[in-house]
């Protein structure tokens, strides 16, 4: 699956000489987070969010700092703070260095790259102009469809044991050392012992994501390794 696929087609857009009253306006709007901006060619030169926003003198949010922590910002990175906490056009404020994606990024990335940036949303670019918008409510509307559609699959309980043990076997983190999984007309019964709680949340949505599963009941019991023990390649 790709950006086009579920991507915001025809992104609401601002210009470097845009007010940021009219930025902040068109966000409330339309109850999002940032705007990319683009120059008069479409083109985009940047991006404009919540966060360039946040600190404010009309707000008291400006930055301040102590004394002590002036002393080691240049004038040029005190200079820039000034600038970017009092300007009064989108292209004072706005953020340069934009990660956008392309119509044929595959999902996988776009999450990966919204992680590493810790960003909400991504410009969809073709031919240097913005088209389109990818943000985290998209994925959750995807997955959302996605999970709503899945087929009420009516399988032998015998081969949904295997399903489950399946998915839980061959991982760093599969439970140890003992653990067993009994279905019988589509409840799953897990008993046994793993060794953190986490594993054992891991185990259960394992089971519960099993086709065909009407339930799951959980008697694992948590038993952590012993202090120096290793952990299995």
């Amino acid at each position: 699956m790709q950006a086009r696929d579920i991507m915001t087609t025809g992104a609401l857009t601002v210009t470097p000489q845009s007010s940021i009253a009219k930025a902040a306006q068109l966000m409330l709007a339309h109850r999002i987070s940032g705007l990319p901006v683009v120059d008069q060619a479409g083109a985009l030169v940047g991006i404009v969010t919540e966060r360039d926003l946040a600190c404010r003198p009309e707000i008291s949010t400006a930055p301040r700092h102590e004394k002590w922590v002036q002393l080691w910002l240049t004038p040029d990175e005190l200079a820039e703070e000034y600038v970017h906490s009092r300007g009064r056009t989108v292209g004072e404020v706005m953020t340069r260095k934009v990660v956008s994606i392309t119509p044929e990024t595959p999902l996988d990335k776009v999450v990966a790259l919204m992680i590493r940036d810790g960003v909400k949303r991504l410009p969809v670019v073709q031919d240097a102009m913005v088209i389109g918008i990818v943000s985290r409510a998209d994925l959750l509307r995807r997955l959302a469809a996605r999970l709503d559609s899945l087929p009420e699959a009516k399988i032998a309980d015998l081969s949904m044991r295997k399903h489950i043990l399946r998915e839980i076997t061959g991982k760093r983190w599969a439970p140890r050392p003992i653990i067993n999984v009994a279905v019988l007309d589509g409840v799953v019964e897990l008993t046994g012992s793993v060794q953190s709680e986490i594993v054992r949340n891991a185990v259960r949505v394992a089971a519960e994501n099993a086709p065909g599963a009407a339930k799951v009941i959980d008697h694992l019991s948590v038993v952590p390794r012993a202090s120096g023990s290793k952990e299995r390649a």
